[in-house]
């Protein structure tokens, strides 16, 4: 697996400065750097750098269609996908610029994976889908393949519940386990950062509240970023929250800092529930 050392810049951007005069720099696992997306003519991220912090959990909060889903689509190129989409700016992971075109996707999505909004499951088997991508990565042992299916799935939360019914279609499961599958899946690959957009908006209750535990799990092994639309979500499980309006970083810090004493008025206006 690759390390999870950023580059060292001799002049490094202000993001990544200590966020308190007595406090040790916090490792980041992966960075933006004045990051632009246009879709056409269309611009809709504006210049956002930000930090991912190793083993935390970071909140991306807004309004709908404030450009949380496409900046963080864009920090694993999966809006490469997107006729007419186009990301300046640098993602900076171990030592390289994920913007850089000559950068290999599949080895980008292994090391970054990715959770949808909706579970997506594919119509085969629980462990099929988990043993999907080690499949095509070229993992052949039958042993080894068992052994990453069931610490996938352990990893989350999903194991006791499927582990007599693994060669079951995985379209049967709930969707809390469809969803919690998907993340199994993504684990599979041994990644270093999870990006999770809104893994919990399609769910019920007490599914919200598994994966939410699972997030907080999974923390002690990866790094996290996840968009949300409950502010009470991101309160919960982030250690960092970054606001976005209109395409743009309005406010990042602590997520304790940004409840309870937001430097712009515009995000006390969000988290108060008085923006409009």
């Amino acid at each position: 697996m690759v390390s999870t050392v950023l580059k060292k810049e001799k002049n490094p951007p202000l993001y990544l400065v200590k966020e308190e005069p007595n406090e040790k720099p916090k490792e980041i696992a992966i960075g933006t750097e004045n990051i632009n997306v246009f879709y056409g003519k269309h611009q809709a991220i504006h210049n956002v750098s930000l930090p991912f912090y190793k083993n935390q959990v970071t909140a991306l909060i807004g309004p709908s269609g404030c450009g949380k889903s496409t900046f963080l689509r864009s920090i694993n190129r999966m809006n490469d996908e997107i006729q007419g989409c186009r990301i300046e700016g640098n993602i900076l992971y171990n030592g390289m610029n994920l913007n850089d075109p000559k950068v290999n996707l599949f080895e980008i999505r292994k090391n970054i994976g990715m959770v949808f909004q909706r579970p997506n499951p594919f119509p085969k088997s629980i462990f099929d889908n988990v043993a999907f991508g080690p499949k095509h990565h070229g993992q052949k042992n039958k042993k080894e393949l068992q052994e990453i299916v069931e610490r996938s799935l352990k990893k989350a939360a999903l194991w006791d519940e499927v582990k007599d019914r693994l060669h079951r279609s995985a379209l049967n499961l709930s969707g809390g386990q469809q969803q919690r599958l998907c993340i199994a899946r993504a684990i599979a690959m041994e990644p270093e950062v999870l990006l999770l957009d809104e893994p919990a908006s399609a769910l019920d209750p007490i599914s919200t509240g598994k994966i939410e535990e699972l997030i907080t799990e999974l923390k002690n092994d990866y790094t996290v970023a996840i968009v949300t639309h409950s502010m009470h979500q991101a309160a919960r499980i982030s250690d960092h929250t970054a606001f976005f309006y209109m395409g743009k970083l309005v406010e990042f810090g602590t997520t304790k800092d940004m409840f309870t004493n937001p430097k712009q008025k515009q995000t006390e206006d969000y988290i108060s529930g008085n923006f409009g």
